[in-house]
């Protein structure tokens, strides 16, 4: 096991030095999702649209690239399941190796927290305008946020209380949409105090 692990580690140092955005994270949040059971693409994107929508964003080419990859590297096998009355489906689950990178992963520190946000870095250098002009970016804020908390609650009322098999995990799911959700709804307070500011002195 200490190999597989060993070897793992040096996958993710390996990804590294790869030319792709965020340590290519996308790769370890599949072998996380097929770790819990084996899904197809569109299974992956639901998944995504469904619990990771709200702080990981991946579009279907992105997934099935993505897939490809992993699949070249021998860290899921695949194989097609046929349906007689609706398409066929190719259904990827997990190897071996794929468990230990994926565990390899789990252990690592996570990196600092910074992050880009274009929303902030134009709020910051918005004293150089109008402020018109830093409310409607304010304004567009509000609306996403406001629509990014209405997903969760949407899909807490579908999802939250289903059965299921895996509590543990389940426990830790609903711990990240409680932080995103405290998260969210702090941004949303300071940017209703920030709108109410600026219209106050318009």
């Amino acid at each position: 096991m200490s190999n597989k692990l060993d070897s793992a580690r040096q996958l993710s140092v390996d990804d590294q030095d790869e030319k792709m955005p965020t340590r290519n994270t996308l790769r370890y949040i599949i072998l996380g999702l097929l770790a819990a059971h084996p899904m197809s693409g569109y299974d992956i994107k639901r998944a995504f649209d469904r619990s990771l929508a709200t702080y990981w964003n991946a579009g279907n080419s992105q997934i099935y690239t993505t897939l490809k990859t992993l699949a070249e590297r021998g860290l899921v096998s695949s194989e097609v399941v046929y349906q007689e009355d609706r398409p066929n489906r190719r259904v990827y689950r997990l190897t071996p190796a794929g468990r230990a990178a994926f565990d390899a992963w789990l252990s690592e520190p996570v990196p600092p927290r910074f992050t880009k946000d274009e929303f902030l870095t134009k709020l910051f250098f918005c004293g150089q305008t109008s402020d018109e002009a830093a409310l409607r970016h304010l304004e567009a804020h509000l609306e996403a946020l406001r629509a990014q908390l209405a997903d969760m609650e949407w899909a807490l009322r579908e999802y939250g209380d289903r059965p299921t098999r895996r509590p543990r995990l389940l426990e830790y799911q609903m711990l990240v949409r409680d932080y995103k959700q405290a998260i969210l709804q702090t941004d949303l307070a300071m940017t209703e105090q920030a709108i109410a500011r600026i219209r106050a002195r318009l």
